[in-house]
């Protein structure tokens, strides 16, 4: 069973609250066999009905949708106006202004750049001379190189070296279960002749042939396998490492090969031509920064995208909030404001590393509410991290979570943004089983038992356990419906 800890647990804790109840009611336990009425009130009858396997965590509450307002011009920017927090704002709203005056001396003053490159550009064309270039077969001649050597490389990265190493281990497996297989025969004839008393002296020596021919066959299996496993160790440590190696060199040189071409092409260029390309860049650089600075003038204001409260700051960001104050510098990208959509929440919860196995995309799940009980939501598990990061993003000790997502069945105007919630995902719902209380099962040596009430005695009966929830187990072999344990250890004082 998964969760033998939490049986043991549970059954610890239930004895002591028993023992408490025994105590306060001045009654302690009763030796086997008795009919005390304390030792009667702890006997159960195993039942058959559904039982429905969940897992309880933590969560909150999140808006799925949340319009986050930031300075997108590529500088510094000047905060020179904000909307008041926690307004309500309409489509359309001003929200936040930046300083513009800076923006403006800029953008002449590239005009300006710009005016003089374009006559210097006029002067350069006239004098302009045009020159052959390099033979332009002998690149592609350097590329197709190139190219032929990288696709070898990832082939037998990706492809051959995978699929030789797999043979060898797919051998050195066939190996291993072929010796399983007669050790578990030279045994058997072992036992066999062991426990057989042999009338015929001939049929006693011809089980002995049979088991000196097992051992041998042992023997060479043994070596066979040392010798597949030494072969998948000779592959990893030379074989494949020095083919890898070899493939890469050959594309190192090639690709040295393609700069000598380059080089070599590109040594014909007078320096006209140079000196023509490089004003053509300047140029084209220079207008491109000016219709981009241009741009930034409608972002000097930011509106509201949507109707919605009007919060400060990334509402997402843990760690680092900033201080929204007039004057400030706002980089790039960084949030002032946060307009979250109230209509449309999700439950944002971290699924442990140990419960990943439980929890599956898709699950059901009820969601209640801490400050409202006897609020319950449904919905499902509609996202799982692939990769898991720590608890403490900063501490690579903290325990491993995986950030995960739940999505409502159906909205509810009392649950916000905010709230913090007790989430429940059903895993299963087992129809018609067999289940008792977890209390009533212990552990011994590896096996699960119970104690068992028939004719008046209690006898332990060894029982196979299914799923479990924190309360009830599923009994798979061992029990039916209508037989009496015990939720106690009848053979402890």
């Amino acid at each position: 069973m998964s969760n033998n800890k939490s049986i043991r647990v549970t059954n610890f804790l239930a004895a002591v609250w028993l023992t408490i109840l025994a105590v306060m009611t001045g009654c302690g336990p009763s030796a086997v066999g008795t009919d005390s009425s304390s030792n009667m009130d702890r006997i159960y009858t195993v039942r058959q009905s559904d039982l429905v396997v969940g897992t309880l965590l933590r969560g909150s509450a999140n808006a799925k949708e949340k319009h986050k307002l930031s300075a997108e011009a590529a500088f510094r920017n000047i905060l020179t106006w904000i909307q008041e927090e926690n307004t309500q704002v309409k489509k359309g709203d001003v929200v936040i202004k930046f300083e513009t005056q800076s923006l403006i001396d800029d953008i002449e003053a590239r005009k300006l750049k710009i005016e003089s490159q374009e006559k210097l550009l006029e002067i350069e064309i006239e004098e302009k001379r045009i020159l052959l270039s390099e033979n332009q077969s002998a690149l592609r001649s350097a590329t197709d190189a190139v190219t032929s050597a990288e696709e070898n490389y990832s082939r037998y990265y990706r492809y051959d070296g995978k699929k030789s190493k797999e043979g060898i281990e797919q051998a050195l497996e066939s190996s291993k279960k072929a010796l399983k297989q007669i050790q578990e025969e030279s045994q058997s004839m072992a036992d066999e002749i062991t426990n057989t008393i042999y009338d015929d002296e001939k049929a006693k020596n011809k089980a002995m042939e049979r088991l000196d021919t097992l051992k041998e066959n042992v023997k060479k299996k043994e070596q066979e396998c040392r010798d597949a496993e030494y072969q998948l160790r000779i592959f990893k440590k030379y074989t494949y490492p020095n083919a890898l190696t070899d493939k890469v060199n050959k594309l190192e040189q090639t690709k040295l090969d393609y700069e000598k071409v380059k080089i070599r092409t590109a040594s014909q260029v007078i320096q006209k031509d140079n000196a023509i390309q490089r004003l053509e860049n300047e140029l084209a650089k220079a207008r491109e920064e000016l219709t981009r600075m241009e741009s930034y003038m409608p972002m000097m204001e930011v509106k509201a995208p949507v109707d919605g409260i009007f919060v400060y700051g990334d509402v997402d960001e843990r760690y680092n909030r900033i201080t929204i104050e007039l004057g400030m510098e706002c980089g790039r990208k960084r949030v002032l404001a946060t307009i979250p959509e109230m209509d449309n929440l999700v439950v944002d919860f971290e699924l442990p590393e140990q419960f990943h196995h439980r929890v599956k995309k898709g699950a059901k799940v009820i969601i209640t509410p801490d400050s409202m009980p006897t609020l319950k939501l449904s919905g499902h598990v509609s996202e799982i991290a692939v990769v898991p990061v720590n608890q403490i993003h900063w501490d690579r000790s903290s325990p491993k979570i995986y950030n995960s997502v739940i999505t409502l069945d159906t909205q509810s105007d009392k649950f916000v943004s905010g709230m913090n919630v007790e989430v429940n995902v059903i895993e299963d719902v087992l129809e018609n089983v067999v289940n008792i209380p977890v209390e009533a099962v212990f552990e011994e040596d590896g096996e699960y038992f119970v104690y068992l009430k028939t004719d008046g005695s209690i006898k332990k009966k060894i029982v196979e356990l299914g799923k479990s929830t924190d309360q009830y187990v599923h009994i798979t072999q061992g029990l039916k419906a209508g037989d009496e344990v015990c939720l106690y250890s009848p053979y402890e004082s």
